[in-house]
């Protein structure tokens, strides 16, 4: 669920070419006796690995594992039921009447036309509600992370698409501490 979607779409290079621009005017200014020295402060937070091992991420798992369970079953009985009427058509086909077994090769694409739009259906409201539970996450996310660096008086929080950085900078276990007191 988590790779499929990007907290923010903000290409790195512009934010980094925005935080460069604006950093030797602050630390020009912040180094002057009379202001002591200021640091601009950057970190860095692997939103892969926030989506993945945050609390709200298994939350969201277990919810849909058990709301969906039922839908699951159900098309689970359904396929194995199909299986075992085309197994018999297949042993025992050549033996039926013409009258039998034709009814049985149409019971067999009806139901196979059934439950491959159940499967569908199935799936696309298993991708609605993971939309939905990642949007609620992401939401919290953002967040903590906005939280974080109003906190800890950060002044860029960068995420995807860095493509290195050392750990100095990377509040990545931070970030999952605090999802995980929400």
């Amino acid at each position: 669920m988590a790779d499929m979607y990007s907290i923010r779409l903000v290409p790195v290079t512009i934010v980094v070419a925005f935080a460069l621009a604006f950093a030797a005017p602050l630390r020009a200014a912040g180094t002057s006796a009379e202001t002591g020295s200021e640091i601009l402060r950057i970190g860095v937070v692997d939103v892969s690995r926030v989506v993945n091992e945050s609390p709200q991420a298994a939350r969201a798992k277990s919810s849909m594992a058990t709301q969906f369970a039922k839908r699951k079953n159900d098309l689970e009985a359904k396929s194995n039921a199909l299986r075992q009427d085309m197994d018999r058509l297949a042993q025992d086909g050549a033996v039926m009447s013409d009258g039998d077994r034709d009814k049985l090769q149409s019971a067999i694409r009806d139901r196979q036309r059934e439950l491959q739009l159940e499967r569908s259906k199935y799936n696309d409201d298993v991708s609605d509600a993971e939309h939905k539970e990642f949007e609620q996450m992401r939401a919290d996310i953002l967040d903590i992370i906005d939280q974080y660096a109003d906190d800890n008086g950060y002044d860029l929080i960068l995420g995807d698409g860095v493509l290195y950085s050392s750990e100095a900078v990377d509040v990545t276990d931070e970030i999952l501490a605090e999802l995980g007191d929400r």
